[in-house]
């Protein structure tokens, strides 16, 4: 399959120009596509900078506006299938890494099962999977402690997993691969977002295709979340949560079409879970 590696960046140049040249000699990529989305420091200049450290496989490519994760993912992808021809696309955050074993058995999963719209291997930090959410899956997931206990039973299943390649019902977007047949069936990522939950919604649409997402339990990649994220959030819990509010609305208005008391009870729910976090905050510092 022809392949291509799409990382989006805003004002991330220093890490995205340093994922960009780690991977550069990684023959699972064909293209390596660096995304800026309409940065307003110097990241244009730094990834293309490292354009020069492989001319021939890495373009830098900049959006005509930041209209979010799901906007400017979209515009890299497209350009990836457009212009390469990719039947597979990877998707990374800049402060990603993986190796070159974990991307290629990435793509000799996803072709030898067809049924699979989506992978990703297994987050050396954290959790990166979860079960795609119901109205209730969807108040369970506002609240910190009981959401990451969802996901450590998920893992701990996968762990002792025997396959290679497992169902999951959402994967984190922060690294995955999806079929250009897949992302053409779903209509791309759903851009009424701005930040945050978009893979839920891919997931859903993929669902709806009748197409799995999966993890490859034997493999890893390191997220490690970069200094923009934490300074846009300033390093809070409850902060981030904030971003993630209109998401979980579009979510359970144009996928869940909640009623307008579940529309209050998930209000309610949103200002408890909130508060969790605020309390959590208090208690790490």
């Amino acid at each position: 399959m022809k392949t291509a590696l799409v990382i989006l960046t805003y004002n991330d140049g220093e890490l995205s120009s340093k994922l960009a040249v780690k991977v550069k000699d990684h023959k699972a990529f064909d293209h390596i596509i660096l995304v800026n989305n309409q940065s307003t420091d110097n990241t244009l200049e730094l990834i293309t900078k490292a354009k020069e450290e492989a001319p021939d496989k890495i373009k830098v490519i900049s959006a005509p506006e930041n209209g979010g994760y799901a906007k400017g993912n979209n515009y890299g992808i497209r350009y990836a299938i457009k212009n390469f021809g990719a039947e597979l696309i990877f998707v990374a955050n800049p402060d990603t890494y993986f190796s070159d074993q974990a991307a290629s058995a990435m793509a000799a999963e996803m072709e030898r099962h067809p049924e699979y719209g989506l992978v990703a291997p297994l987050v050396n930090q954290g959790y990166n999977a979860w079960n795609l959410p119901t109205y209730a899956g969807m108040l369970e997931s506002l609240f910190l402690i009981i959401f990451n206990l969802h996901k450590k039973a998920i893992r701990t299943r996968l762990l002792s997993s025997k396959r290679t390649l497992c169902p999951v019902g959402v994967v984190e977007g922060s690294f995955f691969a999806i079929s250009a047949k897949a992302y053409e069936a779903i209509g791309g990522m759903d851009e009424r977002t701005f930040m945050y939950g978009e893979e839920i919604m891919m997931s859903y649409r993929l669902m709806l295709n009748d197409l799995k997402v999966g993890i490859l339990p034997k493999e890893r990649y390191d997220h490690l979340h970069s200094t923009t994220m934490k300074k846009l959030n300033q390093n809070s819990k409850a902060k981030a949560f904030h971003h993630f509010h209109d998401s979980f609305r579009v979510y359970n208005k144009y996928y869940l079409h909640t009623d307008p008391l579940q529309n209050l009870i998930f209000e309610a729910c949103y200002w408890l879970a909130y508060l969790e976090r605020v309390i959590y905050d208090k208690i790490r510092n």
